[in-house]
């Protein structure tokens, strides 16, 4: 239970750093990593981002690397997915608020790191880790896309902003 604290708040603390480096360095690496607007996706997206990198961060420390691609892109898929199906439905009832909004981040990771810390997998298997790479990949060029070229739809539109994409001059 120790480490799945441990995971969870640097999880959350990066997501707050994340969720400022294009502000603080926009440019196309941290527009990848960060939100460029406020709008829910560039959220969920950051949330993808954090996972993952923290994933990359911490395969140095992990004892059983059986299917470790696996458990990261599972990470990075189910962090997002359920701070979706939590976020969503709150926020259409009640609308944007920032505590209610921070405190389903963190439970959306802790969460995962409950159900990453329960999966073990004894057999490697080769195809689960190509495929997870593959997925990975594919999520970062869709997700970089969206961030460039969003579709006109409230997931994507900044209400404090009145725009959809990237902010220009």
């Amino acid at each position: 239970m120790k480490k799945i604290i441990i995971n969870s708040s640097i999880i959350f603390a990066m997501c707050f750093i994340f969720h400022f480096a294009y502000q603080v360095l926009p440019n196309f690496i941290t527009s990848i990593i960060s939100p460029v607007n406020e709008s829910i996706y560039e959220h969920f997206k950051m949330l993808f981002m954090t996972t993952l990198i923290f994933s990359l961060f911490e395969i140095p420390f992990i004892k059983n690397t059986n299917n470790l691609y696996f458990k990261i892109y599972l990470r990075s898929m189910l962090s997002t997915t359920l701070l979706c199906i939590i976020y969503l439905p709150i926020y259409n009832l009640i609308g944007e608020n920032m505590p209610v909004t921070i405190f389903i981040l963190f439970i959306s990771i802790l969460l995962t790191e409950i159900v990453i810390s329960k999966i073990s997998i004894k057999k490697h298997f080769n195809i689960l880790n190509i495929l997870s790479v593959t997925f990975l990949i594919i999520d970062i060029i869709l997700l970089t896309y969206l961030t460039y070229f969003p579709p006109h739809t409230s997931l994507f539109y900044d209400t404090n902003d009145k725009i959809y994409g990237i902010k220009t001059k």
